[in-house]
């Protein structure tokens, strides 16, 4: 199945809380499909978006979007970026940087709950925090959807992501990426796709493009989509 009819696809996605992961690469277009989203066919549906960045002074995706502006200060209302890891200054006035990523869910949760609210989760993945089992993003994964709260983690690898979070997703974008454990583990744990010889024939068709992208959903009734 194959289209490009962007909004058809879209359309289907869950408006109602949830979790998902955009997984691919660096450079392949992640967080730009996250912010397209964001302007389209989500656009209205989180009263709240608190993106969690380390890269985030860098990363152009959100730099180019008017609508984000500058990221210390965007220009969106209800819209909150942070850097997660935190400058610490130890008594003999050293400095050193740590990880606050459950600490800040847990602040923003306990603000925001009962409200629609998104978190972006946004190259995190190579730090032990996002793979912290019992913490709050667990929690966020098992039952945030009761208090309105949804998660997105964007990520170059699948296996990075928290297995309770990945239990819990109802879509799935996966970009081509050199790592075939994250594929096909993906596509192992999110039995949507019938049969092994079109699991392959994705594989080799999201290599052939830079933006092409597989989007599965895990929510019945399942789906998926291979669009550029």
């Amino acid at each position: 199945m194959e289209t490009n009819e962007r909004s058809e696809i879209h359309s289907e996605l869950p408006k109602y809380p949830h979790c998902a992961i955009i997984c691919g690469q660096t450079g392949c277009g992640k967080t730009e499909f996250v912010l397209d989203l964001l302007e389209g066919e989500y656009s209205g549906v989180f009263k709240y978006i608190v993106i969690l960045c380390p890269t985030i002074q860098w990363n152009k995706a959100y730099k180019n979007r008017e609508w984000i502006g500058d990221v210390r200060k965007p220009k969106t209302k209800n819209l909150i970026i942070v850097n997660p890891i935190v400058e610490v200054r130890e008594a003999n006035g050293s400095l050193y940087e740590e990880e606050k990523l459950q600490e800040l869910l847990r602040m923003f949760f306990k603000k925001y709950a009962g409200h629609p609210t998104l978190y972006i989760i946004d190259d995190c993945s190579a730090t032990k925090e996002l793979t912290k089992k019992k913490d709050m993003l667990s929690e966020l994964a098992f039952s945030g959807r009761h208090a309105e709260q949804s998660v997105w983690v964007i990520s170059q690898r699948y296996n990075s992501v928290l297995k309770d979070l990945r239990e819990q997703t109802k879509w799935l974008c996966m970009f081509y990426t050199k790592d075939r454990d994250s594929f096909d583990n993906c596509l192992r744990e999110n039995d949507v796709i019938p049969t092994l010889e079109e699991r392959q024939r994705i594989k080799e068709e999201l290599k052939k493009k830079k933006h092409r992208k597989l989007i599965l959903k895990t929510d019945q009734p399942t789906d998926y989509w291979l669009i550029d």
